[in-house]
Parts: C-alpha cells; structure tokens; sequence
C-alpha cells in the first residue's frame, strides 16, 4: 500500500509538470498525449482514455497519467560535438567489392531518422498508442528520459542498423562517399527499415513519419535522411585524394605537352608557306631600306638580286 501511494504521489508530481491546473480541469501540453488510468481499491489499474493535447481533461486526484510524446522525435547521428547528436557512432557498413576483388571498403555511414508515435486513440486500449505503451514503453520505463533512450535502442536503432548494412551492401563505396547515388541510399534505406522495425514491434504501425497528423489512420512511412557517408579507414580518403592529385598532374603535364605540339606544328606549316616567307623576306627588306635611309653614308640600289634591292654603306 505504501508503494501505491508513493507511486501515486510521484505520478502527480510528474503530472504537474505536464498539466496547467484550472477551476474544475487541467489542461494537457500540446506536445504531450496522456494516457489516463483509473487506480483504486474497486477499479484496479485500468486504462481510461487519452487526454487531448492543448486541451481540459480532468484533475487526476488518486488515478494517473503517463505522458508521452506528441511532436516529431530523432535520432541523429552525427560527428562528436554536433548539437542534438543522440549518437556520435556511425553505422559501418561493408560496400559492394569493385570488380576483381573479393570484398568491399567499409564506410560509415550518417543519417538522422525523423519520426513521430503514432498516438491515435480512437480505439481506446486497442489503440496503436495503448497498445505501444502496454508492450514496448512501459517495459522501458519510456516516459523518461533515459527509458525513451533506451526504448530506440531496442527498436527504431537496431532496425535502421539493420536497414542500413543490407541497404548498403548493393552499392559500391566511392559512388556512396561521393554522394551520386545519395537518393537511391536513402530511399532504399527507409524502405528496408519500415519493414524491419514494423517486424521488430510486432508488425504493428507504432512509429510513423513526419507527415503524421494525430485522428488520421493514415500512418506514412518513418523518415531516414542519409546525411554523409565517408570511409572507414581514413587512410583509403587520403589514398583517393592522391590518385586524384596525380591524375590532375598527368592530365596538365598532356595539355602542356599538346599545347607544343600543336605550336611546333603551326610553326612547322608557316615555313612551308611561301606567301608567308615571301611577306618575312619583304618585312626584313623594309627594316634594311628604313635603316638606310636615315644614314647618309648608305645607298640603296635596286636590282642585282633576287630581292631586288642592294644595301651598300
């Protein structure tokens, strides 16, 4: 008895927090859903009803009430320091070998799942919600901090892990670090991953994707975003990086070694040209004569060679 009314006496604790007592109600959190149960000496602990968010519901004098969540939720993974990480490890995944090789390069990949529960309750203790609650949340305790974590780790992480290594696995490592076949990941992902978390939960649709709106049956698929994939082994980026670098290097060294080749022949054809010598020939006469001409101990005679002029000092 002693434990009942010290529960009971932390449950109303808690629910203050999520209720804004008025004159006859309280009135619930938008971003929370409650689940109110009726607990006495002649009831038992029973389930109610739901409350609705933003709205009056009754005082839970001597009943409670779990509080659970009614906006959109996460799980981020991301690199250590980045604000609202749930987790700073990446799913390391073996991509498809390249051809001729007897298996693929591991790389880590990112992603962040965006979802919300599914917290209808029409069906009052047969709703998706209830019945959440009643077989996976209380189990972990998570309508707490720590039992939500702990509640992921049992059911959206593995899935997505899971989702992700087979997803992965059909694509070849440097199309994936280099983002060209990021939509085709992604939407691979998300698909293998509803399967596998809607089997790990039973087969029922408690986890659903942002577009949710609560009264709606319609339950749309949960969302991964695949945010960056990298390689495992840094030394294989740093390796990529330099064949790279050397590629770049061959490809000026051919232009350079072109671009003097196609001048050599250029100059090559000029000298074949014979209205092109004949003009240099005519160009070099004409610097001689201009010369000549502003020396008065030059003369200039015409005729006596196959130019026709004669220079004579």
């Amino acid at each position: 008895m002693r434990k009942s009314i010290l529960r009971g006496g932390l449950l109303a604790a808690a629910a203050a927090v999520a209720l804004t007592l008025t004159g006859c109600g309280a009135i619930t959190d938008p971003d929370k859903l409650g689940l109110y149960y009726n607990q006495g000496p002649s009831e038992g602990f029973k389930f109610d009803h739901c409350t609705t968010p933003g709205a009056v519901d009754k005082q839970p004098i001597n009943d409670s009430i779990v509080w659970l969540p009614n906006n959109l939720r996460t799980w981020n993974i991301a690199a250590p320091g980045t604000p609202g990480a749930d987790t700073n490890t990446p799913i390391t995944v073996q991509s498809a070998p390249e051809k001729d090789q007897p298996s693929g390069v591991q790389v880590n990949v990112w992603t962040q799942t965006n979802f919300m529960l599914n917290t209808n309750c029409a069906d009052k203790e047969n709703s998706p919600i209830v019945q959440w609650w009643e077989r996976i949340g209380k189990r972990y305790s998570a309508d707490t901090e720590q039992g939500w974590k702990d509640m992921l780790g049992a059911t959206v992480v593995p899935a997505l892990e899971t989702a992700t290594r087979v997803s992965v696995r059909k694509f070849n490592a440097d199309p994936l670090v280099a983002g060209t076949v990021q939509n085709e990941v992604q939407a691979a992902i998300s698909s293998a991953f509803q399967t596998e978390l809607k089997r790990l939960v039973g087969g029922f649709d408690f986890f659903c994707g942002p577009a949710f709106v609560r009264g709606n049956s319609a339950c749309p698929e949960v969302q991964v975003l695949v945010k960056d994939v990298d390689y495992t082994d840094p030394g294989i980026q740093q390796a990529r990086n330099a064949k790279q670098q050397a590629i770049e290097a061959a490809a000026a060294a051919v232009a350079e070694a072109e671009g003097k080749v196609r001048a050599a022949a250029a100059q090559e054809a000029l000298y074949r040209n014979a209205a092109w010598m004949e003009l240099e020939k005519a160009k070099l006469q004409l610097a001689q004569v201009q010369a000549c001409a502003a020396s008065p101990n030059c003369t200039v005679f015409i005729g006596g060679n196959p130019g026709g002029l004669i220079v004579q000092k």
